[in-house]
C-alpha cells in the first residue's frame, strides 16, 4: 500500500505537467483567407492583399490572385458609431474566374478580362436598389407589342 501512495503523487505530477512537456511547433501557419483546406489545390500561390477598407457591401474579384478568389465585403456601422467591414474571401472552382460584371465564377474564355474587373465594381452599388428591382420586375411582367393578342390572353385550364 505504501508503494501505491508514493507512486501517486509522481503519477499526479506527470498528468498535471504533460500539457506543458508536449512539443509544439515554434510557428503554425496561419489559416489561409478562410478558403476551404484543398484551396491551393486550385491555385498554389494564394496572395492575402485583398482590403475592403472603404468599400460597398458587394463581391469583388481579386485581380491579385487572376480573379480565381473573390470576396464579400461588408461595411457595418454599430449605433455607437464604431465602423468594421467583414470580408469572406471564396475560391472559384479549377478552370474557372469570377466575373464581376454578372458576379459569378465562369469559364475564363466567357469572362471579361480580370484586369477590367476594377472597373466593374461599381455594379456593386446597385444591390438592395429599389430602382433596379422595379423596372426588372416591371420589364418581365410586361406583354411586348409584337405578341399577338391571342398569346397574351389567359386561358382557363380544363381537365
Amino acid at each position: 500500500m505504501n508503494k501505491f501512495l508514493s507512486v501517486v503523487p509522481v503519477l499526479f505530477c506527470m498528468v498535471s505537467c504533460a500539457p506543458k512537456l508536449r512539443i509544439v511547433p515554434s510557428q503554425t501557419p496561419p489559416q489561409l483567407l478562410t478558403l476551404p483546406s484543398n484551396a491551393t489545390s486550385i491555385r498554389l500561390d494564394i496572395s492575402d492583399s485583398f482590403s475592403c477598407d472603404g468599400r460597398d457591401y458587394g463581391y469583388y474579384a481579386d485581380v491579385e490572385n487572376d480573379c480565381q478568389l473573390f470576396h464579400v465585403c461588408l461595411p457595418i456601422t454599430y449605433s455607437d458609431g464604431h465602423n468594421q467591414t467583414f470580408r469572406w474571401s471564396f475560391i472559384c472552382p479549377e478552370d474557372t474566374v469570377f466575373n464581376q460584371e454578372i458576379f459569378t465564377c465562369t469559364r475564363s474564355d466567357e469572362a471579361i478580362d480580370c484586369a477590367d474587373s476594377p472597373r466593374y465594381y461599381g455594379l456593386n452599388s446597385n444591390f438592395g436598389s429599389e430602382e433596379v428591382a422595379d423596372s426588372d420586375i416591371e420589364d418581365s411582367t410586361a406583354v411586348p407589342a409584337e405578341v399577338p393578342q391571342v398569346l397574351s390572353r389567359r386561358v382557363p385550364y380544363k381537365n
